[in-house]
């Protein structure tokens, strides 16, 4: 008999390389993107007066309160520049011109707020308070665009605050105060993202295509991959007009492979199919294992794991019979599934197998939650 479909090496690469692509469907998310991270510095330097004279100032505890800050834009249109603030930001006017918007700027508005103790004239521990505005004007090294200037956010991160001091006089007090700054530039933006499918289970969805093998180019399963397959129909037929005949030279191995992408960890899954074996009328030799098999590789296409189950060939009768192998992937980096369903035979052997085995209705189902 003509085997016009050799089993070889080759045949198993290409079986592990038949990857179909993944499901993903695109949504609208809104993500933070950080524009700036900068780091500054704002000296303070005050004189006060204390409210009587004093021997010596002991200790001064100081906080930063009042933290604002005000995004200033420039927007570039054919020849100029022109400035901007934006109107959720107060301290400024609303002029919006037209353009590409870029932020070069950011104005910082807060009080440094002390409390003073000292020891008077008559060696009592006494305490004032003060407050001082200040405004410092943070430059950023390059002007960053801007999508939407309205959707800008300023944040503060690990402020803090140092003071120094010397009594001058005994009620005149002079103070530098340093206010160290961290700031973190950030726009809401809106992006389409590719999402994978959900985590359920679709316990009535068959991840495998052409189940039941009725799209064939001559001797070939047109989205199945094949070694020594035939074209079944007539009688042999379970359901549809054909179905795949493993061995089409029975003395050779035969299967027929397909991949998916639709594998979840979380889930344990069921491999179906209907087998029956074709004996020759006169002589019939049956020398095979029927076998049913999922590979599991990652991203890199290295296999992780195999998982199968075998039936002799006194186990598939003359008509019909359902064959199924529960899986689970048991690694968490399972990209994609190889499932193959195989006629074995001992190659050499004497008698020589001479029946073939004939497939149909294949199912791959997620049946439950691991």
């Amino acid at each position: 008999m003509p085997n016009n479909n050799n089993f070889n090496n080759n045949n198993f690469i290409n079986e592990t390389m038949t990857v179909e692509p993944q499901d993903l469907r695109c949504m609208r998310i809104r993500v933070p993107v950080v524009l700036a991270d900068e780091d500054a510095q704002a000296e303070i330097v005050t004189t006060f007066c204390l409210p009587e004279l004093a021997k010596k100032v002991d200790h001064i505890d100081i906080m930063v309160r009042d933290l604002e800050a005000d995004p200033i834009f420039v927007f570039q249109d054919e020849s100029t520049w022109n400035i901007a603030i934006s109107k959720k930001f107060p301290h400024a006017g609303h002029f919006f011109p037209s353009g590409k918007a870029f932020v070069k700027k950011v104005v910082v508005h807060g009080t440094l707020h002390k409390q003073i103790f000292y020891v008077n004239q008559e060696d009592q521990v006494k305490h004032v308070s003060e407050d001082i505005p200040f405004t410092e004007t943070i430059t950023l090294a390059e002007p960053e665009p801007v999508v939407d200037i309205d959707d800008v956010e300023v944040t503060f991160r690990g402020t803090r605050a140092e003071v120094t001091w010397d009594l001058v006089r005994a009620s005149r007090l002079h103070q530098t105060g340093i206010v160290i700054l961290r700031i973190k530039i950030v726009e809401e933006r809106q992006l389409l993202v590719a999402v994978c499918p959900g985590i359920e289970c679709p316990t009535n969805r068959n991840l495998l295509r052409d189940p039941g093998f009725e799209q064939w180019i001559g001797d070939t399963p047109l989205l199945w991959g094949a070694t020594n397959v035939f074209r079944a129909s007539g009688d042999l037929v379970r359901t549809g007009t054909f179905a795949a005949g493993l061995g089409l030279d029975p003395t050779l191995p035969a299967a027929v492979f397909q991949t998916t992408r639709r594998i979840n960890t979380d889930f344990q899954y069921r491999l179906c199919f209907w087998a029956r074996k074709l004996t020759p009328p006169l002589a019939p030799e049956c020398d095979f294992t029927l076998e049913a098999q999922i590979t599991f590789f990652d991203a890199d296409h290295n296999q992780i794991d195999v998982q199968s189950q075998s039936w002799s060939d006194e186990q598939v009768p003359t008509s019909y019979r359902q064959f199924c192998l529960d899986v689970g992937p048991s690694n968490g980096d399972v990209a994609y599934a190889l499932v193959r369903i195989a006629m074995q035979v001992p190659v050499g052997a004497t008698p020589p197998n001479n029946c073939q085995v004939i497939i149909d209705d294949a199912t791959l189902l997620c049946i439950r939650r691991r």
